[in-house]
């Protein structure tokens, strides 16, 4: 029996469902938890737990006032399904403790997973979460409905940039017909997921602009985000979405730094890259993780320090080609 019988078996024999994703969720992490929520939740109590707050632009996705983000509030469960997420620590420090003793379905496509399930549906080449799970919905028997479909598409575009990324194959294009088929709307979920940002978005990237540096070759760039701009623009973490973007449509950049601090001394870094550089890799050194061209990690020290020690890092990583 191959892994995706084996899940869909396990699935349809649990009364009770917990699904889980990493910290600081984007479009895979909660719109893949919210499909499993929509696919099964009409016969089995499904819960959805994150222990962030979700960025704004995916509050419109079916199902998503009913995350919960206190580990305390969770009802007892027969089974986890874990989505989107490399480790149980990238769901919270207690999650692993929390899910002791329980079965765990682990379904990724991080190619830094450790493969810490039961049952392990792992796949680095996907492009998203999303479109792994379209692929197991397909098979399960069941019909992917309406709601289910929207949350997939939504997981599928966001972590291919509408499209645009290298991860974009033709099973991808493949994956999003198919939802459409089943009810999904491309122009009305686009529209929420991009085209609806409140104006303090725009003031802070007034902060954030004026802070772009380049390396003297221009293959390194970087932007700095403090939370001293988020208060000024009246911001939330999640507005900042999409920043470094900016950076990697600079013909002659191959790595793009976006370090934002979470707290005094303690910095969320982020990196994108050209595809021949593995970032992923990078952020390992550093206790993070993430996609080839994709991910990040957090840092504690002074931003001067850990600038200094991250251009070093990106430098070197470049100079080795």
């Amino acid at each position: 029996m191959d892994t995706n019988r084996k899940i869909i078996n396990e699935i349809e024999a649990s009364r009770s469902i917990l699904v889980a994703a990493h910290r600081n969720p984007e479009g895979d992490a909660l719109g893949s938890s919210l499909a499993v929520f929509n696919l099964f939740g009409k016969d089995k109590q499904v819960q959805v737990f994150n222990p962030d707050l979700m960025p704004y632009f995916l509050a419109f996705l079916p199902g998503a006032g009913l995350v919960v983000h206190d580990l305390q509030e969770i009802k007892p469960f027969e089974l986890a399904i874990v989505v989107d997420c490399s480790n149980l620590n990238r769901v919270c420090d207690q999650f692993p403790e929390f899910l002791a003793g329980k079965k765990i379905i682990n379904i990724d496509h991080h190619e830094t997973n450790n493969n810490f399930g039961e049952l392990n549906l792992v796949d680095p080449k996907a492009s998203s979460t999303g479109e792994i799970l379209y692929q197991l919905f397909k098979g399960s028997g069941r019909p992917i409905n309406k709601d289910a479909a929207t949350c997939l598409y939504a997981a599928i575009s966001m972590d291919t940039g509408s499209f645009q990324y290298q991860n974009t194959t033709q099973l991808t294009l493949d994956a999003a017909a198919g939802l459409i088929k089943l009810g999904a709307k491309p122009a009305e979920i686009s529209h929420n997921l991009y085209e609806r940002h409140p104006k303090s978005r725009l003031l802070l990237l007034a902060q954030v602009m004026p802070t772009v540096k380049f390396s003297d070759n221009g293959q390194r760039a970087e932007m700095t985000l403090t939370k001293e701009m988020l208060d000024k623009a009246q911001a939330g973490p999640a507005m900042a979405e999409g920043f470094i973007n900016f950076l990697t449509s600079v013909a002659s950049v191959e790595v793009a730094i976006l370090f934002r601090q979470l707290g005094k001394e303690k910095y969320k870094v982020s990196f994108r890259s050209t595809e021949k550089f593995n970032v992923a890799r990078l952020c390992e050194k550093f206790g993070g993780g993430g996609h080839r061209q994709a991910a990040g990690a957090t840092l504690e020290g002074k931003l001067e320090d850990i600038q200094k020690l991250i251009r070093k890092e990106v430098d070197d990583l470049i100079a080795s080609k």
